[in-house]
């Protein structure tokens, strides 16, 4: 039995913040549920994804869904190279999905070869017939 991975971009309604905290505050809309890096479960929806400033050294985010409000938090476990060798270094989020479930895998920022990972895992046990996806949302234009 073998496992198959794969890369497949998603594309959605994405629009930069026009205030000062473009950098920091994107908007996309994500089309599946994902598991998030606390555990937590986040719907389909319209998301606001914000880079939080800590003293730390560790990149976070709020992770806010605009039609339910419901917000997490999410800290980087890693720093990661984009994938799939992409390299027109445009804002994205990945997710790795097995079926239907799907877990935040990374958020990359503008003008960088390389993002911020996550430690998140979909929420069905891996059957190794079970093909695994990659996918990326741009965030952005």
């Amino acid at each position: 039995m073998k496992k198959f991975f794969c890369f497949a971009p998603i594309v959605g309604l994405l629009a930069l913040s026009g205030s000062a905290l473009a950098q920091s505050e994107l908007k996309a809309k994500i089309p599946f549920a994902f598991a998030t890096p606390a555990g937590g479960e986040m719907p389909a929806g319209n998301y606001v994804i914000s880079q939080l400033v800590t003293n730390t050294g560790v990149s976070s985010y709020r992770i806010l869904n605009m039609d339910t409000k419901k917000a997490v938090a999410a800290l980087s476990s890693t720093t990661v190279k984009r994938p799939g060798g992409e390299t027109d270094y445009r804002p994205m989020m990945t997710f790795r999905c097995i079926g239907d479930s799907c877990a935040l895998s990374g958020i990359y920022r503008t003008g960088s070869a390389l993002g911020d990972g996550m430690r998140a895992h979909p929420r069905k046990a891996v059957d190794p017939t079970t093909q695994i996806a990659e996918i990326a949302i741009p965030l952005g234009e």
